[in-house]
């Protein structure tokens, strides 16, 4: 029985050959969990650029490895294209992130694009976040798409949210 904090070495914020901007579209979901595993991570978190499609792939890969596989989107919204990841629990799948991807209004054929974006604000798919009883995490704040690229009173009001749990620093 381990007494004390017990530390997991995560990385929430992962892409697979589901995101055209994956650098090897060849990888398959056992090759992909393999380097997770080989990096020594205990805990990863499935965010494709606006879709869900390998999520129940890389979760099946997982099965009996120990390895915890978050479901989530890295959901491009706003004008400004900033880039939330939304992560589900890990019960969710495929299915729950890709209906959440249609509710922010990115169309089916728009998914895995960098290019396409949601029309809502940060505010509102944060809302919807909530609403799904995901985690909202702003994305690489400090370049390029992150929440640095809001208008300044926008962001300064985002950032005093008392529900933000966390943003991405690079």
């Amino acid at each position: 029985m381990q007494v004390g904090t017990q530390w997991y070495k995560c990385d929430l914020h992962l892409h697979t050959p589901a995101s055209r901007c994956f650098c090897d579209q060849t990888v398959t979901p056992q090759q992909w969990v393999q380097e997770a595993l080989d990096k020594g991570l205990n805990c990863v978190a499935v965010t494709d650029h606006n879709t869900g499609a390998w999520i129940d792939e890389i979760k099946a890969a997982a099965q009996g490895t120990g390895l915890i596989v978050f479901p989530g989107v890295e959901l491009t919204c706003s004008d400004a294209k900033v880039h939330l990841l939304v992560l589900f629990d890990v019960d969710k799948g495929r299915q729950q992130v890709e209906d959440f991807v249609l509710k922010s209004g990115i169309l089916r054929e728009k998914f895995g694009e960098q290019d396409a974006h949601s029309p809502k604000s940060v505010e509102e798919i944060f809302t919807l976040a909530q609403a799904h009883q995901a985690i909202c995490i702003p994305a690489h704040i400090d370049e390029f798409n992150g929440i640095s690229e809001m208008g300044n009173q926008p962001r300064e009001t985002f950032l005093e949210n008392k529900e933000l749990l966390a943003v991405q620093v690079v």
